[in-house]
């Protein structure tokens, strides 16, 4: 019983993370276009004047000042990064991940997706110390992006396939946490930083006693926040560190949920006011806080805090008279090739060598042919590759605008490519007809 109770969790938990993915990336797709649309109108003085509006938090002499922009990338985005951690963690402890065979082939894929993505910007950005700190740029997959496209496929997706890719990306966004955090740290100040893990200590103890209240987690994760932004390190970083000290486990037992209805008394026609409430925390309990925690946050990351950061960094501004010689500066060409080319190649050779190893196999009712297009898919980096631009290059110059050109042309080419490969790969063969002898017909 317990075995198929978590079988259960499993993929009612796998299916609310993809409808809710896939809502928020037709928004996502939606919004960004509308701001590109601003910053190539017009309205492009207004967008940028709001991008760049300065908002102050002033509690007595202790006072935070950043642009709207910045609050959106370094204060909102850590909750974006708290729902990847809770994401991570239960894919690990109880979804794909948990399963070795399983984990392999997507584990593998998304290794290789990173590491060639990053070999190829750094063939064109080596001997340029300038760009050379974008390579982490074109190593992401944007979840949202990718499952929305395969459910615009329909049912002809098998959802091994759907689950092999969401868990690339997963593995894919652990990846980028952790370029993120080692390389993209320009100063370090340790005070800070121990101060900021002292908050996650206390997170940590806290979920241990199964501690469930929202609001001491609230206080504990804005605590992290800020010396975690003071100690130099980007501060989304403290999102998924808070998220890993979640509890996944139930407060009550599934015995302990037997037990409590059992003595409700059951002789009475209407349930008495008390049992109502008894009832109410029964099921409140019955739920791990990992879990309401992501069915909390999914409507809101989803629909409003990606949406305003794709709001205020999908925008890129061309010029009047388009110079198209820019695609040819190293660092857009490497971001370009990077994402259209590294991730696929990448890929399809990690999971090549994993099967032939017998460390894995296809997802169930896909063949090689539907890879290739699922692998030009991974090569949408779109939200986490905008963010890693946004850290590689100096905010406000020609270069950070070409890199995001880089990346949304990119994105859209391999959604473009990718997509109809997939559909094509996954048409059904026609059954053979086979040809009788002529004689065997008399």
């Amino acid at each position: 019983m317990e075995i198929i109770a978590k079988e259960q969790e499993r993929n009612s938990g796998f299916t609310h993370f993809l409808h809710s993915q896939t809502a928020s990336g037709i928004i996502l797709l939606l919004v960004s276009v509308f701001a590109f649309y601003l910053a190539n109108s017009d309205f492009w003085v207004p967008y940028n004047n709001i991008s760049h509006t300065h908002l102050s938090l002033n509690i007595g002499d202790w006072n935070i000042d950043l642009d709207i922009n910045h609050w959106v990338n370094e204060g909102l985005m850590v909750l974006f990064f708290f729902l990847v951690g809770l994401e991570i963690k239960r894919e690990i402890l109880v979804g794909e991940l948990s399963n070795p065979r399983k984990a392999a082939l997507p584990v593998v894929a998304a290794i290789g997706g990173m590491m060639v993505p990053a070999f190829i910007y750094l063939l064109f950005n080596f001997f340029t110390p300038e760009t050379r700190d974008g390579w982490g740029v074109p190593m992401a997959t944007d979840i949202a992006f990718v499952i929305a496209i395969l459910s615009v496929l329909g049912k002809r997706v098998p959802v091994a396939l759907k689950v092999f890719l969401t868990c690339l990306a997963i593995v894919d966004d652990l990846g980028a946490i952790l370029v993120i955090a080692i390389f993209y740290t320009e100063q370090f100040h340790l005070d800070a930083l121990l101060i900021s893990m002292l908050f996650v200590s206390a997170s940590a103890i806290y979920g241990r006693f199964n501690g469930g209240n929202g609001i001491i987690y609230s206080i504990l994760c804005v605590g992290c926040w800020y010396f975690m932004l003071e100690s130099g390190i980007h501060s989304t970083i403290a999102g998924v560190l808070m998220a890993m000290t979640i509890p996944i486990k139930r407060r009550y037992s599934l015995e302990k949920i037997n037990d409590e209805f059992k003595t409700f008394n059951h002789d009475d026609d209407d349930l008495k006011e008390e049992h109502l409430e008894a009832l109410e925390n029964v099921i409140k309990h019955a739920e791990s806080p990992l879990r309401r925690f992501e069915q909390l946050l999914h409507p809101w990351v989803g629909f409003l805090i990606m949406p305003l950061f794709a709001f205020f960094n999908a925008g890129v501004h061309l010029p009047s008279h388009l110079d198209y010689s820019l695609i040819f500066e190293p660092h857009a060409l490497g971001i370009f090739l990077g994402l259209l080319m590294g991730k696929p190649v990448g890929v399809l050779l990690a999971c090549r060598f994993a099967v032939a190893k017998g460390w894995a196999s296809l997802p169930n009712g896909t063949g090689w042919r539907a890879m290739i297009g699922v692998s030009y898919l991974a090569g949408l980096g779109f939200t986490m590759s905008l963010f890693i631009s946004v850290l590689a290059f100096e905010p406000g110059g020609d270069t950070l605008e070409e890199a995001k050109l880089a990346i949304l042309a990119a994105s859209i080419c391999a959604m473009l490519i990718g997509a109809p490969l997939t559909w094509l790969g996954l048409r059904p063969k026609k059954p053979a007809v086979v040809q009788l002898p002529k004689e065997s017909l008399v």
